[in-house]
């Protein structure tokens, strides 16, 4: 029985190393999230602040089971209520090779709803250092025409982030256009490169659907 047991525990050693050595193998649906500057009233693609000092004050979002939402009822339906929605949910997670070391990097989606029709958007990218993940850097996007974001993935290693183009916008949820921002790792941050590019959006699409 020895040897069955010492190869099980060299087997279960091996995956545990294997799984430090993958970004894909954080788990985004139950993880701590930082959170600097306001929640809504946003229009742009902004970058914020990894560092604690200086500005709003920095909180942490906790995901469990890809959510962290309050559920405030407002009325009744029959026998049952119905609520109004707030807090943050998990949209999605993309790898990608986002600063040319030959390794994927995550790119994960946050939703903010706000209990009303606003929401925002923060996109964070993590690498994989010493076996843990490591945040590079995030920003959050307008609110749903108004530069809400539309897509984002990663593309010949830059980080590609598609917004609704507000000039195109039909009523304040959808818009028939998108703006295309092409960013580039430097070492220390993502920065733009080449001009914005402008493309054909689904408008029966609701941004960023699963």
């Amino acid at each position: 029985m020895r040897p069955f047991v010492f190869a099980t525990l060299v087997c279960l050693s091996v995956q545990s190393i294997a799984a430090q050595r993958s970004i894909r193998q954080v788990n985004f649906k139950n993880f701590s999230y930082p959170l600097k500057d306001y929640l809504l009233g946003h229009g742009e693609l902004k970058w914020l602040s990894t560092q604690v000092a200086g500005g709003p004050r920095l909180r942490t979002i906790q995901l469990k089971g890809g959510e962290n939402l309050q559920k405030e009822p407002i009325g009744k339906i029959g026998d049952g209520g119905y609520y109004e929605v707030s807090g943050f949910t998990l949209q999605q997670v993309k790898y990608a090779d986002l600063t040319g070391d030959g390794k994927e990097d995550a790119i994960v989606v946050l939703l903010y709803q706000s209990g009303g029709t606003q929401t925002t958007n923060y996109i964070y990218i993590y690498s994989l250092e010493n076996g843990k993940p490591r945040l590079l850097a995030y920003c959050h996007t307008g609110s749903r025409a108004y530069l809400g974001l539309y897509k984002v993935y990663g593309e010949h290693g830059n980080l590609v982030v598609e917004l609704l183009d507000p000039r195109k916008r039909e009523g304040d949820c959808c818009s028939s256009g998108f703006v295309r921002t092409r960013c580039r790792w430097d070492g220390g941050r993502f920065v733009a490169v080449g001009r914005n590019e402008y493309g054909s959006a689904e408008v029966e699409t609701r941004p960023l659907t699963r």
